[in-house]
């Protein structure tokens, strides 16, 4: 028999859908959670969408799931967050929380008297998070960012953990997979402090609302479940093309981009990628390849402002 699943005031008994406010402490925000908790025992899934705020396709996937979830016909549960960052998204705003101006992405596992950013980390993590035996974040290109689909993860040292991660990211059905050594502060190092397997999985661009990509999110966190054993029915793995660093390259200066290549692309080391000029046309700078292989990530907007990421280029 599945138990009474009951996180701050969401409280859902067995084969029940509920919907609620998460309080973050401190602050007058609070985080929306659905918990879909099903008829029997079994793994509760975590899936949080709208840690960046304008990163549409996730966030409608999120909804559709919450929404075509049957709780009777599931083992164990499924928590969603829509959307973490709710000002953020109500504000269109790209990176980062309009209160304190920091990327909430950059924030885990969070600090439970920090700024606002900080708090709604921590709250995500030891409130939500803390109650899951495997996290799957959704993502995607940002406001101004091309992106092409792919799956993020860290590895670790332990087989057993490892394991589950590979079983989540062969069952997801995006084949691009990549593990950031650079990045920090991400929901994947909140899930590897509480030693749940995660995922990132990034699909959508540019401030769009492509039905392929919300679409290709929602199957992938179905098959997760069904992987889980959460849903009913098998999930064929999928052969994934893994690479195992991504280094991003970012704008020293502010100005007009104009890049030199389309996202998807591969490219050499020392390969111009694309120029900044000042906002009177004159050139300031080539930017470069840092390594050769895939550009996953490309910034097209023609504004760009110092430490914005340029590229991101995946290497095998």
């Amino acid at each position: 028999m599945q138990q009474y699943i009951e996180i701050d005031s969401v409280a859902a008994p067995p084969k029940s859908k509920v919907s609620g406010y998460v309080a973050v402490p401190g602050t007058n925000t609070q985080i929306p959670l659905i918990i879909v908790n099903g008829a029997d025992d079994g793994h509760i899934l975590l899936v949080t969408a709208g840690v960046h705020g304008a990163e549409y396709p996730s966030i409608e996937a999120a909804l559709l799931l919450a929404a075509q979830l049957d709780p009777a016909q599931m083992r164990g549960a499924v928590l969603i967050v829509p959307v973490v960052s709710q000002s953020a998204f109500f504000e269109r705003q790209t990176f980062i929380l309009p209160e304190d101006g920091k990327n909430l992405n950059r924030q885990f596992p969070g600090k439970a008297t920090g700024t606002l950013s900080e708090r709604i980390a921590h709250t995500l993590t030891n409130k939500i998070a803390a109650r899951a035996s495997a996290w799957v974040d959704l993502h995607g290109g940002d406001l101004p960012e091309a992106l092409v689909p792919l799956i993020g993860y860290l590895r670790s040292d332990d087989p057993v953990l490892s394991a589950s991660v590979n079983s989540m990211v062969t069952a997801f059905g995006i084949q691009i997979v990549v593990s950031p050594a650079q990045l920090v502060g991400t929901t994947l190092h909140a899930a590897a402090e509480l030693r749940i397997p995660a995922l990132i999985a990034e699909a959508g661009q540019l401030g769009r609302r492509d039905p392929a990509d919300t679409q290709r999110l929602l199957t992938g966190c179905t098959n997760v479940a069904r992987r889980l054993g959460i849903l009913p029915g098998d999930v064929a793995p999928v052969r994934v093309r893994e690479f195992h660093d991504w280094p991003w390259v970012r704008s020293a200066h502010a100005g007009c981009w104009y890049p030199a290549l389309q996202v998807g692309e591969k490219v050499r080391e020392g390969q111009v990628i694309g120029t900044v000029t000042d906002i009177f046309g004159v050139r300031q700078a080539d930017y470069h390849a840092p390594a050769s292989g895939v550009v996953l990530l490309l910034w097209q907007s023609l504004a760009v402002q110092v430490g914005d990421p340029l590229a991101g280029v995946a290497v095998e």
